[in-house]
């Protein structure tokens, strides 16, 4: 896709263009990515320990892709945790994703961070050589989850 200058910014302020645009984005991660409330958006941009970027068309406003940043105390340290990278496939090799990653890494240093967390599977070659040529190095850990489930009251 042809484009017009690709702006990356911190979202500070809730508007429902900018929900459908991320909502679209987010489809893009997969059958499981449960859709995302305006609420759900508005609490993001609102807490004090969450960072949410995007990428955005300067004319058209389309939302290009987006990275998440939280920024959270540990007993010992300040630390940051990177989650849903996504650039939109019309937008891919251009440069965006590492774009995306460096506004994320400044706000994580501006913070204090001592390091940043993030998972990505190993199919995803392309995303794995960006990440290490970013500095990241792959750590040998296991990565559990125990699925919660609730009902609604």
């Amino acid at each position: 896709m042809e484009s017009n200058e690709i702006i990356i910014k911190q979202v500070t302020t809730f508007s429902p263009e900018l929900a459908d645009g991320i909502r679209a984005l987010v489809q893009q991660l997969g059958k499981n990515a449960s859709p995302l409330t305006d609420e759900d958006l508005r609490e993001l941009i609102q807490s004090p320990a969450s960072f949410l970027f995007i990428a955005q068309d300067s004319v058209t406003k389309q939302i290009a892709g987006m990275i998440f940043l939280a920024v959270y105390r540990i007993p010992y340290t300040q630390k940051a945790y990177l989650d849903d990278l996504i650039v939109d496939e019309a937008f891919r090799k251009q440069g965006i994703a590492k774009r995306l990653f460096q506004h994320a890494i400044d706000k994580a240093k501006e913070h204090n961070a001592s390091y940043i967390d993030f998972t990505s599977r190993p199919r995803r070659s392309a995303g794995n050589l960006l990440y290490e040529k970013l500095g990241f190095q792959k750590r040998e850990t296991n990565v559990y989850r125990l699925p919660i489930m609730y009902d609604e009251v």
